[in-house]
């Protein structure tokens, strides 16, 4: 209360008096009152924003994620993962296995994918498939503690087709050949030892050209 406030107040009828305190009193508590909402305010926007980024990480997660905007390119591989069961990547989801558990998400790497969508600067295949890529697979990325352990896997294809000595997964080039070389996942696997060999080419495969 100024002090020109203060003269008129005292030199009120006491009515007056008790109406202006009155006055004085409410507009105290109601500042009291918006002193205590924006707490409140502020709480109920940050659990707001809590839960929404709570909602998209859940939502990252799931291989539907990939298409949600992106339908070119990557509408063919999020129903191979689902329905193709010929595919690798259906085997993986068969198995409970998600695609961030093999794509690692990078934040470089995805801001440089989100850019070239954006200006359309990739290609297709006519299966809509991108067209160029490097190796998608190697014992790097699979042979993990979670995933494959290579020793299995080398003796479960030991004498390949009935041929002594014949291993596909311990190759004579050893570390060159990737397993992106014959397991397609996103498409039909190849079988890349026939370049230059005739071994047993397993159901629903291919050779190569």
């Amino acid at each position: 209360m100024g002090e020109e406030e203060k003269r008129r107040f005292a030199a009120a009828p006491p009515a007056q008096k008790d109406a202006l305190s009155e006055t004085a009193s409410n507009a105290q508590e109601k500042r009291g009152r918006v002193r205590r909402r924006w707490p409140i305010a502020v709480g109920c926007v940050a659990a707001v924003v809590a839960l929404a980024a709570a909602g998209f990480f859940v939502w990252h997660e799931q291989p539907s994620f990939c298409n949600a905007i992106c339908h070119v390119p990557m509408d063919n591989y999020v129903e191979g993962y689902y329905e193709d069961e010929t595919l690798c990547a259906n085997a993986h989801y068969r198995e409970g296995t998600t695609c961030l558990q093999c794509h690692e998400p990078k934040i470089d790497e995805q801001i440089a994918e989100g850019i070239a969508w954006v200006k359309g600067d990739f290609e297709v295949d006519e299966r809509g498939d991108i067209a160029t890529v490097g190796v998608t697979a190697d014992e790097k990325m699979c042979a993990t503690p979670e995933c494959h352990d290579m020793q299995d896997v080398m003796a479960a294809t030991q004498d390949w087709g009935g041929e002594e000595g014949v291993n596909p997964h311990d190759s004579h080039q050893g570390t060159p050949i990737d397993c992106s070389n014959c397991h397609g996942v996103h498409k039909a696997s190849n079988m890349y030892c026939n370049t230059c060999h005739d071994y047993e080419t397993p159901q629903g495969w291919t050779d190569p050209v």
